[in-house]
């Protein structure tokens, strides 16, 4: 007898949880709450109660914050059942708040006809913790390198750099709601995370896809004979960063043309370098750097010695001439 009496009340105690296990309170309040001047922050909550007997006028919200139980006000809401706020002022001099909800009710019994008392809490204590260092937005979501993108938030300081890619970028402080970056050499069509990182810890902004830019090249194609010296001039359109922008140029004829690497210098938006012809030869200089399209630059060595055989044929015909002038006429 007690054994069947026990598996009865076992059954009883199981069917209740399952009734139950639906209920709840669910808190909606974000989780980073940006610090804002009135220092007035809305607390929310959603509650579920899986009951078809509750009292439906019984029903009463509460948030416990501060030490008060203080009652919270009935939002209408067409995605939630029950939607409750209550609009939080935390006083001067305190950096947070500990709170957590309450929900009393009272559910009708069909036995006796008495209603019976019921309550619900959080499942856990949170903290209202307003963050006074937040990212507002990126003004622009793609761009080539050498852009200049602005942030927008709060809290910035002068240590603060953005990182794109895993690559600190040239970063500008221009207030604490506000800093410049330009976008560093990286290669174009792809798409890299954006971070804040600082003394105050890091901070993921969003997601920015470098475009495809264009190197300015001077001049457009080179002739000249061997021996020869031409001026090349490469423009990134921005200001190297620390160590200075590389440039790589190749070429198909390597044994006519003669010249250094190409770095432009830290600080610097453009660089100059000499370029000397040598074996006569005709193809292309293959100019590309971290983020621009590659340029094409044609070029034609001629051999130096190619004039000479018709200088040496008309000085031959002049002195000719010459010597007819000078010798005796018969």
């Amino acid at each position: 007898m007690d054994k069947a009496k026990n598996f009865l009340v076992a059954c009883v105690s199981a069917a209740a949880l399952l009734s139950a296990g639906c209920s709840g309170l669910t808190n909606l309040t974000p989780e980073r709450v940006p610090e804002n001047s009135s220092r007035v922050y809305t607390l929310s909550m959603s509650a579920y109660i899986n009951d078809g007997s509750v009292v439906q006028d019984s029903i009463k919200p509460f948030v416990v914050i501060d030490g008060e139980t203080i009652p919270m006000k009935e939002i209408k809401d067409m995605k939630y059942d029950r939607l409750y706020e209550y609009d939080y002022t935390l006083p001067k001099g305190r950096k947070d708040a500990k709170y957590y909800f309450l929900l009393k009710y009272q559910v009708s019994s069909n036995i006796d006809g008495v209603n019976r008392d019921r309550e619900m809490k959080s499942p856990t204590v949170y903290t209202l913790s307003p963050a006074t260092r937040y990212i507002v937005s990126m003004q622009n979501e793609r761009g080539p390198v050498g852009a200049s993108i602005p942030i927008l938030g709060r809290g910035f300081d002068k240590e603060d750099k953005i990182c794109v890619g895993g690559v600190i970028a040239d970063t500008e402080y221009l207030s604490r709601s506000t800093l410049n970056f330009i976008v560093p050499p990286l290669e174009s069509g792809k798409t890299y995370d954006v971070e804040l990182i600082g003394e105050k810890g890091e901070m993921w902004i969003g997601a920015f896809r470098v475009d495809t830019a264009k190197m300015g090249v001077s001049p457009s194609e080179i002739k000249m004979t061997g021996g020869d010296l031409v001026t090349m001039i490469f423009n990134i359109g921005f200001t190297a960063p620390k160590g200075g922008y590389p440039i790589d140029v190749k070429t198909n004829i390597p044994s006519s043309i003669i010249m250094d690497e190409v770095v432009v210098p830290e600080g610097q938006s453009s660089v100059s370098v000499t370029v000397k012809a040598a074996a006569p030869g005709k193809g292309f200089l293959y100019i590309n750097g971290l983020g621009f399209k590659e340029k094409t630059i044609p070029v034609e060595i001629t051999s130096a010695n190619t004039a000479e055989p018709v200088m040496k044929e008309a000085e031959s015909a002049i002195n000719e001439i010459d010597a007819k002038a000078e010798s005796p006429s018969k």
